[in-house]
């Protein structure tokens, strides 16, 4: 099963929605890439409005150095963090760490914070954004391949080391909490006809497809391309 979709004519995500013969709940899958054009974000966004719930990564609040280095950008693209703003859509949004308060709640435990937390935390953000710099998080998306299910999660990293690390924090580690929480919500509501779009990196796609498939035995219902960017 192909996510993204990189050839000399641009880059495409495949929609993909999956259901179970017996219940009713759908997954719907948004394979992300992080940079694209404008448009590709909007329609995400478009799709996701329609859906009854939604399971995003990362998290609502962009950490400062994060985002300032998201909106760097001399190109004709535009870094998901300023393009889709799920939180606005009016659909209940379970982010990748599990935080579902309101924005006025979040900004009052962030002025709570002492100086000493608020340092670390400022160095701890200014350290990922190097990292996701040097990784190439915001690098033109059509300079990347494409992301397929038999590319064992898409190891865009060494192995071993720091690649080895950093994989198990980016990928397997943040996988494997995606596919409890996926899990949860299928047991919890499965006799319920809702929608849930999952929004994550395409890297993450074959954990929650191949979970899906094999632990509740969905299958895929549908699938089409939307366009990311094009040469």
């Amino acid at each position: 099963m192909q996510f993204i979709e990189s050839t000399a004519m641009g880059v495409r995500s495949a929609v993909i929605t999956l259901g179970r013969r017996t219940t009713p709940l759908t997954f719907v899958l948004f394979p992300m890439v992080h940079v694209g054009r404008r448009s590709f974000y909007e329609e995400v966004a478009s799709r996701a409005s329609a859906c009854d719930l939604i399971v995003a990564e990362g998290g609502p609040d962009a950490p400062p150095a994060q985002a300032r280095m998201a909106r760097l950008r001399w190109d004709d693209q535009v870094d998901q963090l300023n393009a889709l703003d799920l939180e606005s859509l009016g659909v209940p949004v379970i982010w990748e760490g599990g935080d579902t308060r309101p924005a006025e709640e979040r900004a009052r435990d962030r002025e709570a914070r002492s100086a000493r937390d608020r340092i670390l935390e400022t160095a701890v953000d200014s350290a990922f954004a190097l990292g996701l710099r040097a990784l190439g998080r915001y690098g033109d998306p059509r300079d990347r391949p494409g992301v397929d299910q038999v590319d064992m999660h898409d190891r865009w990293v060494p192995e071993g080391g720091i690649g080895g690390f950093l994989e198990r924090k980016i990928l397997a580690e943040r996988d494997r909490r995606l596919v409890r929480t996926l899990g949860t919500i299928h047991r919890e509501r499965h006799h319920e006809p809702v929608k849930v779009a999952v929004v994550w990196g395409a890297a993450h796609m074959t954990a929650v497809v191949d979970a899906l498939r094999t632990d509740f035995r969905y299958v895929v219902r549908h699938a089409e391309w939307i366009t990311v960017t094009s040469h």
